[in-house]
């Protein structure tokens, strides 16, 4: 009797262990399937921001390339506008001096051109820029009016080394603008 009472329990025992084992395996498998599709939707969250993001910065890249190209054209056309207000030596022994009273004579001009450069490139200029741009411009338009085809006075031949020296100012900060973003 003993024994069969032990086989009985021992008998009812696996049959519990192996019930227990099984119903483990199911509330195991459904916790593997909840925990399998959370982190797939996860996932794909995750993947569709990416794509987002990858989309946002490539739209960004463009108009950077874009304005960088901008910047490029201004600062490439501004070195020439300003190259073109430099006289050629006339005289073998031209000194600085003079090289401004032939810039004077052009007073007229580099206001106009100055004027239209701003004009054309305004969007890709900084403030600090235009102001300065619009600055040297304004020297050209005040003291266009004191030169004459055979006279610069003083005064002129001063404003024209100011406004040179405001046009190098100006050619450096661009330069270094478009070289501060080309490196790397």
């Amino acid at each position: 009797m003993v024994t069969a009472v032990l086989a009985a329990l021992g008998g009812g025992a696996a049959i519990i262990f192996g019930s227990s084992s099984w119903l483990g395996k199911v509330w195991a498998n459904r916790l593997m399937e909840k925990e399998k599709a959370e982190h797939a939707r996860e996932l794909e969250s995750l993947r569709n921001k990416l794509t987002q993001d990858t989309e946002s910065f490539k739209v960004k890249l463009k108009k950077s390339e874009f304005i960088f190209q901008k910047e490029f054209e201004a600062i490439s056309e501004f070195v020439s506008l300003k190259r073109s207000f430099l006289p050629t030596f006339s005289r073998p022994q031209m000194d600085w001096y003079e090289a401004c009273d032939d810039i004077a004579q052009k007073f007229n001009r580099i206001e106009k051109s100055l004027n239209s450069f701003i004009a054309k490139h305004g969007a890709v200029l900084t403030k600090e820029l235009s102001d300065l741009l619009s600055y040297s411009a304004g020297i050209a338009g005040e003291n266009k009016f004191d030169v004459s085809i055979t006279d610069v006075p003083p005064s002129a031949n001063k404003a024209a080394q100011e406004l040179m020296t405001k046009l190098d100012e100006v050619e450096e900060k661009l330069l270094d603008k478009v070289h501060s973003q080309s490196s790397i």
